[in-house]
């Protein structure tokens, strides 16, 4: 039996990064020397690679499933394997940026509008916040394989649009807003974006859905402005059903009768991935369902995935800090072990912003019994023989649904998977974009 020291278990009470986005766009949190935003997605210098990407901000190959008509969409689209093997890395579609802000805000909105068209964005998706620059920092961003936070897809007239907490012009647009495009001072944009596909998003939901978002930014002024109803939640530790100590089907109601205002009293705040769960579950609901609900909540309410604990106990469950050791399993076993230090080593802080290197150094020591079940489990250890460790881990932080949960949940195993993974978009300029056409001509999954 595989035995972790239940002591440094406990300290990971404090690991709230691991469980929520955080607003992650502020002078605080990137590094904007030159007032343009950082550099093109593209970084790699090796002919084969568009980016230079680790294994613990991959995702297996066998876990690309989903279907690409690439006819339909003028972007090349290539596979990008991890440097440390190609089994393992992201299907990147790239698309070319020019400088500056308009040129970035100009690059989001064609993308929106062709890859909706496209069918790669629908209604539903889950935009992930991928930071690649991430890499060789800390252990914290790596075990949260890079992704910072969670927008959730709609479309109007056929063109792709994102509605994300906090509901405000700094997130809300079409991909266009200053934390996918940037301001050109503060604010650094982002230049590489995880699709992800829950399940069961049928076409009757998906319309259900849009009609909850159309219901909700009608009414958005009077729910968050003169009540300030769903405001952001920045105690990512406590998801509002804890906090609020209902059931996460009674939170779900709860926010389809504020959104409806047939409650203008409820304060609801929520993180960015918490809202897109959220209106994920609502979307299988009507208006009258919701109205008519009972105070245990609808019974139409139907989430994506149970809220996650920290790490899994068997093979039933995935957990929020399981993503780099699922795609760690799926590298070659004799070198698996040697790949364990790299997830958890400190490498170049200054990566990080001011306040996330903070909390980077805050965690560092407790990163300990996590690197235990990691090596552990790349030993070649059963699930069944860290159960123990894992649900002394998991005990001291309630189930959660962090942006990374969406990511974690699309590279679980088959018969526990309720998303999918689409790809990566990747903002390159344009010699990143004429390497990408290139690339593309390799098979991709």
């Amino acid at each position: 039996m595989v035995t972790l020291d239940p002591r440094r278990m406990l300290l990971l009470l404090a690991l709230q990064p691991l469980v929520a986005c955080a607003v992650d766009d502020d002078a605080s949190d990137v590094i904007d020397v030159d007032g343009d935003g950082k550099a093109d997605g593209a970084t790699s210098s090796d002919p084969k690679r568009l980016l230079d990407v680790p294994f613990y901000f991959s995702v297996p190959k066998d876990a690309v499933t989903t279907p690409l008509d690439r006819s339909k969409y003028p972007y090349p689209t290539l596979w990008n394997g991890s440097t440390a093997a190609s089994d393992v890395g992201l299907r990147i579609i790239a698309i070319q940026q020019g400088a500056g802000v308009e040129g970035k805000k100009t690059a989001r909105r064609d993308m929106a509008n062709k890859l909706a068209r496209a069918g790669v964005l629908q209604d539903g998706d889950i935009v992930l916040t991928f930071r690649p620059e991430l890499a060789g920092s800390m252990a914290y961003p790596h075990i949260q394989m890079g992704t910072t936070h969670a927008g959730l897809v709609y479309t109007e007239n056929g063109v792709a649009y994102n509605i994300d907490s906090p509901l405000d012009s700094q997130y809300v647009g079409q991909f266009d807003a200053s934390h996918y495009a940037g301001d050109g001072a503060s604010d650094a944009g982002a230049d590489a974006l995880h699709i992800v596909r829950p399940h069961g998003m049928t076409d009757p939901r998906r319309a259900q859905l849009r009609d909850w978002i159309k219901t909700l930014k009608t009414n958005l002024g009077r729910i968050n402005g003169q009540r300030s109803q769903v405001k952001f939640q920045s105690d990512y530790l406590v998801p509002s059903y804890v906090s609020s100590g209902l059931t996460p089907r009674q939170t779900v109601t709860t926010l389809g009768k504020i959104i409806l205002e047939t409650d203008q009293t409820t304060k609801l705040p929520m993180f960015c991935s918490e809202f897109a769960w959220h209106m994920l579950a609502l979307s299988s609901c009507t208006a009258d369902e919701i109205r008519n609900a009972p105070s245990d909540g609808a019974s139409c309410v139907d989430d994506v995935f149970a809220p996650m604990p920290l790490v899994a106990s068997d093979a039933s469950e995935v957990g929020l800090a399981d993503g780099p050791l699922l795609v760690l399993l799926k590298l070659p076993q004799p070198i698996r072990l040697a790949q364990v230090p790299k997830i958890f080593e400190t490498g170049n802080p200054a990566k990080l912003s001011s306040g996330h290197r903070m909390v980077s150094e805050q965690v560092a020591p407790l990163m300990g019994p996590l690197s235990q079940l990691y090596t552990a489990r790349a030993s070649g250890a059963p699930i069944e023989a860290t159960a123990d460790g894992a649900k002394m881990l998991s005990a001291n932080m309630p189930a959660n649904y962090s942006p990374t949960a969406f990511l974690v949940q699309a590279i679980a195993d088959p018969a526990v998977r309720s998303v999918d993974y689409v790809t990566t978009l990747a903002f390159v300029n344009a010699a990143g974009y004429e390497k990408a056409k290139r690339l593309a001509q390799n098979p991709v999954p």
